[in-house]
């Protein structure tokens, strides 16, 4: 027979609660501590489903089977609660296997002892009915050794208790998370000592359901809903915490959860007003949604600087799953890479570069000439070459000395700056002779800028310049090339006999040999 009363109402609830808390850690169950929280679940929900049928029976052998087997979640419970606090501090507090097997000896034996109670009435000396407006209820007289058990669960309850509050402080977790995993076992202890003491005032109704309901919601609350079991943080207090290396943790949605020492000292954040807050109000140019999507690493700036981050999934199964971020510091390498990067640039344009005038030297122009002599083979259209060299430059040196004869050389390269196009490449091939490589240049193309580039010089204000009253012009030799020519060093040889000519002219004149063409 079966008996429907309000008594039930407690234990049913718990029982609903127990099993949505135990199918949320089913998710955590590879981190540590989430196999024994599963466990703690099972157990807890063993028992209290032992409470609910003691509620709805109604016959003496049926209401004492089942508080014996409700045993088997009665000892469980606390030696769960031990495990979860073991493996969730694994990292602080280590455990042999031995040792933990030997936990399990009483509570073994209690459930043994229960199950044959009639042989020995160690657990129970005696049992009756009571029939309280309707309700049926059972009351039990206990024996020495239900109260050894107690005496061991509540032991061990405490100890697991105190070892995971010291982790959980050592971590910095938030303050409810460690209120959680303090008063939810706490309550069922006071909820099981206020049925068993005299002052119960209903012996037939273990007060421990209610205990349980709370401390379930704690748990719920406080450990799987805030993500503890997600993290590690005892790993994070003994290596995280004193890395060098900012460390964050953030949520699938960028909440920033956990932040290090490193981290707050880096930014001049205090925890409490680094966490809770968006990880884009610390870093906008983070993309989130890449590291979502498994980049595993990026470079950033903050507060001018620079930082490369590795990320890392806390729970690879889970693709919501909260995000470890490393922040290296990369300023300084940064730094000496761009220097080394500008000193390689700077020996590289030294190596290829006029030292007086800062025109490409001849080597450059050469290959160069070769890459654009390749390119009209290939390709077909013209490439032109100026060859020009300054007129009476000797008497310039002679007359005001080398160091006005290098500041014409200097005002003529800032003509050819002048006159010449991008594309273009000028160089000094030595002592006062020039030249201009014309890329894409005909011999019409050619001849107007040798033009322009001789009245340039011939007009050029030296005595601003040079503070002499100097006068320089230059003779210019042009070639041009199409697919038809055989070496690059033909045209030179081509500009050069049309520069010879210019000279042999009377000088201060562009002269085109027309052999090429």
């Amino acid at each position: 027979m079966f008996q429907l009363t309000l008594w039930s109402i407690p234990p049913l609830l718990t029982s609903i609660i127990a099993i949505a808390a135990y199918r949320r850690a089913r998710v955590r169950a590879q981190v540590p501590g989430g196999h024994a929280l599963r466990f703690l679940f099972a157990s807890l929900l063993f028992w209290v489903v032992g409470q609910l049928l003691g509620t709805l029976l109604v016959q003496p052998a049926s209401k004492l089977l089942v508080a014996q087997l409700t045993y088997i979640g009665i000892t469980l419970t606390p030696v769960a609660w031990f495990l979860f606090a073991l493996t969730y501090s694994q990292r602080v507090l280590k455990m042999s296997r031995r040792l933990l097997n030997s936990a399990c000896v009483l509570p073994f034996l209690t459930t043994c002892l229960a199950v044959t109670n009639e042989h020995h009435f160690l657990i129970w000396t005696s049992w009756e009915l009571v029939n309280v407006d309707g309700y049926v209820g059972l009351v039990t007289s206990h024996g020495a050794w239900f109260f050894l058990n107690t005496v061991y669960s509540y032991s061990l309850i405490l100890v697991a208790t105190a070892i995971l509050t010291f982790t959980l402080s050592q971590s910095k977790q938030h303050y409810q998370t460690v209120l959680a995993a303090l008063f939810a076992p706490l309550l069922g202890v006071i909820a099981n000592l206020f049925y068993l003491s005299p002052l119960n005032p209903t012996p037939w109704f273990d007060f421990t359901t209610l205990g349980f309901l709370v401390g379930i919601l704690l748990l719920d609350q406080g450990i799987l809903r805030r993500g503890l079991i997600s993290r590690t943080p005892v790993l994070r207090e003994r290596v995280v915490e004193h890395l060098t290396d900012p460390v964050l943790v953030i949520s699938n949605g960028g909440i920033i959860l956990d932040a290090n020492q490193s981290a707050m000292r880096a930014w001049s954040h205090g925890q409490d007003s680094m966490l809770q807050t968006n990880i884009d109000q610390l870093i906008n140019t983070l993309p989130i949604s890449a590291i979502r999507d498994g980049m595993g690493h990026a470079e950033v700036t903050i507060d001018q600087q620079a930082y490369e981050v590795a990320t890392t999934s806390l729970d690879m199964t889970n693709p919501k799953s909260d995000i470890a971020l490393v922040f290296r510091d990369v300023t300084a390498r940064l730094k000496a890479e761009r220097e080394l990067r500008n000193v390689k640039d700077e020996l590289e344009r030294m190596a290829h570069t006029d030292a007086l005038t800062n025109m490409f030297n001849r080597r450059f122009f050469m290959q160069r000439l070769n890459e654009e002599f390749e390119r009209v083979r290939r390709h077909g259209n013209s490439v032109s070459v100026l060859i020009f060299d300054l007129d009476h430059f000797k008497q310039v040196n002679d007359t005001y000395g080398h160091d006005t004869g290098d500041a014409v050389l200097v005002a003529v390269a800032d003509v050819v700056n002048q006159v010449k196009r991008i594309t273009d490449v000028a160089c000094r091939l030595g002592g006062e002779e020039f030249a201009l490589l014309l890329p894409e240049t005909d011999k019409p193309g050619a001849i107007q800028v040798a033009q322009r580039l001789r009245a340039g010089i011939e007009s050029y204000p030296y005595k601003q310049h040079c503070g002499h009253a100097v006068q320089a012009t230059a003779s210019i030799g042009v070639a041009t090339v199409s697919q038809h020519a055989a070496r690059p060093e033909t045209i030179l040889k081509v500009a050069d006999r049309a520069l010879y000519r210019a000279k042999n002219s009377g000088r201060n004149m562009v002269c085109i040999d027309n052999e090429l063409s």
